[in-house]
């Protein structure tokens, strides 16, 4: 947020006049905001150590190579112990939940996600392995602060907007930065004269030493402001005209399907192409799949394919896979955009650099904040009585 102006004997430019006036505004709104991101996003990079720490995550006690039971099982498992609901997916997640089923379940007549409950059963045993809620533990309150703001979807675009005002301010101030440049060795300190002249130093050279991850994070972060946006116009553009044919088609029970899960997962599997594997399947009568239908969610196995996902039709009365959907340009772009934005791609070395550099973000946040108001405190006039 620097205020100060180049040297020159012509005095600063328009362009450079407007891009000041743009780096300190943006900065100015953004920065409360900005500072609960960063630190939010700073306990978010290692999420999973405190979620294993804390035990909110459950793990089945068994050996890997120990026999598991159908999925079906536990699907039955689950409803005998609540009646009342029906199961609106299931997931297997054996990186982060190993030898674990998690099974999203809604009142009987949900088809929306919203309200939903997460339950977790042992693939050995069948049996709930504890039914700890994601949203309500510390990392999960967390991630719906940075994300949502508590807000649901509309607090995504909430984020999208703060996530644009950070890319202005970083864009102005590569521009406000240049002219110093010439004039003033990168990395230095002037020291010894005045605070205001070396908290601006330090303004300049780390902001300068962060402004690549500060750019891929922000861009990131506004991408995934756009998730649910996104996920919207899939649902209508690429699952609208199946589920306007399956509304024709003889409907299934969609607690019940006739095809069962254990089925389903292997029709998908079959389905899927070479090094992908079925992560999630959504049963037939919710938002993301029709009346009729199952969707089945797969993913790579290695690579950039890991970050990704692609979808499998399966027909929850016949077992045929009437289609496999494309997942458009946009959506594999957030879908790489979340784990680069928590530094979620080279193990704990990554995550220690990307906490490195919000906690330094943090500082320049803050330190230009410092500048703009001891600038405007300078300029206020003094209240009588009050010695200059």
């Amino acid at each position: 947020m620097n205020t100060a102006t180049p040297a020159g004997n012509s005095g600063p430019g328009r362009w450079f006049r407007f891009n000041l006036w743009l780096h300190r505004w943006t900065s100015l709104i953004a920065t409360i905001p900005f500072l609960i991101l960063c630190l939010t996003g700073t306990v978010l990079i290692f999420h999973e150590e405190i979620d294993e720490a804390l035990g909110t995550v459950p793990v089945s006690q068994h050996a890997a190579e120990t026999p598991q039971r159908p999925a079906s099982e536990s699907i039955a498992n689950v409803l005998a112990a609540y009646p009342g609901e029906r199961v609106l997916s299931t997931g297997l997640d054996p990186e982060h939940h190993p030898g674990v089923m998690l099974v999203v379940t809604g009142p009987r007549g949900a088809r929306s996600f919203e309200d939903a409950k997460v339950r977790f059963t042992d693939l050995v045993t069948a049996q709930p392995a504890g039914d700890p809620d994601p949203g309500m533990t510390f990392t999960g309150l967390l991630l719906e602060l940075h994300a949502e703001w508590f807000l649901g979807p509309a607090g995504e675009l909430v984020g999208a907007l703060i996530a644009l005002l950070v890319l202005l301010s970083l864009l102005s101030g590569i521009v406000v930065y240049a002219p110093y440049v010439r004039r003033i060795a990168f990395g230095v300190l002037r020291r010894g004269k005045g605070a205001r002249l070396l908290q601006l130093d330090l303004h300049h050279f780390i902001g300068a030493l962060v402004l690549g991850w500060a750019l891929v994070v922000t861009v990131t972060g506004f991408l995934l402001g756009f998730n649910s946006v996104a996920i919207g116009i899939w649902q209508m553009t690429e699952l609208g005209p199946l589920r306007a044919e399956a509304e024709r088609m003889e409907p299934v029970d969609a607690r019940h399907p006739p095809v069962g899960v254990d089925r389903a997962y292997a029709i998908a599997q079959a389905a899927a192409p070479q090094g992908w594997t079925v992560s999630t399947m959504i049963y037939p009568l919710t938002e993301f799949s029709t009346p009729r239908h199952y969707t089945a969610l797969l993913v790579g196995s290695e690579g950039v394919d890991e970050r990704l996902f692609r979808v499998v039709i399966v027909d929850a009365k016949t077992g045929e896979v009437p289609i496999v959907p494309r997942v458009p340009g946009y959506i594999k772009l957030i879908s790489l955009s979340q784990p680069l934005h928590f530094g979620d791609y080279g193990g704990l070395a990554l995550k220690l650099l990307w906490t490195a550099c919000t906690w330094l973000t943090l500082f320049i946040t803050a330190n230009g904040a410092w500048l703009w108001w001891d600038r405007r405190r300078k300029r206020l006039p003094l209240p009588d009585g009050v010695p200059a």
